[in-house]
């Protein structure tokens, strides 16, 4: 005669049957480099910051965290970076006459000049996001950012803007991260 003893058996979705909000699988990108990009009218990835997850269930949820530490090079430029699943914009404002519809503003204060990073170095924007994406083929999740005055303004990723070899600057690693959390 067999016997099977457990103290606890846990599902696949981390949680009791019939509950939602269990962590299934977790996906990680992170950009260790240091990069320069310049500044486009229309949305360009910042290579490094995407991410693909292919969820288990149609009704899971998708929560995202982007960590991007930059600056902003150049004159007060109107730069800000948006959430994109595959290339819907998701997590941004609501459309307000010519207004942007941002996830992220990189402009000052958050993310300091050029000038000003002599002094503070770059600056840090963190985006959390839950989304439902309905699906279970594979999904990418990117941070895209945009300039929209045209300045030719440049946008540093990881480090400073003068970034100057002495221990005044530093670099840093940006991340986007993905949890199919169960619906």
């Amino acid at each position: 005669m067999s016997e099977l003893r457990t103290n606890r058996i846990v599902p696949r979705d981390g949680i009791k049957s019939g509950a939602s909000g269990g962590i299934i699988q977790v996906v990680q990108s992170v950009k260790t480099d240091a990069e320069n990009f310049s500044g486009s009218s229309t949305p360009a990835l910042i290579t490094g910051l995407s991410a693909s997850i292919t969820p288990t269930r149609a009704d899971s949820k998708v929560f995202v965290q982007v960590i991007l530490n930059a600056s902003v090079g150049g004159a007060y430029a109107g730069m800000y970076a948006v959430l994109r699943r595959g290339s819907t914009d998701i997590c941004i404002g609501d459309a307000a006459s010519n207004r942007n519809r941002a996830s992220i503003s990189l402009q000052s204060p958050n993310h300091f000049t050029a000038a000003n990073s002599n002094d503070y170095g770059p600056g840090q924007s963190s985006l959390l996001f839950l989304d439902s994406p309905a699906t279970t083929s594979s999904v990418t999740y990117g941070l895209y950012f945009v300039e929209t005055d045209n300045q030719g303004t440049v946008l540093y990723v990881n480090k400073s803007g003068t970034d100057t070899d002495n221990n005044f600057f530093n670099r840093l690693a940006s991340t986007i991260t993905l949890m199919e959390v169960s619906g």
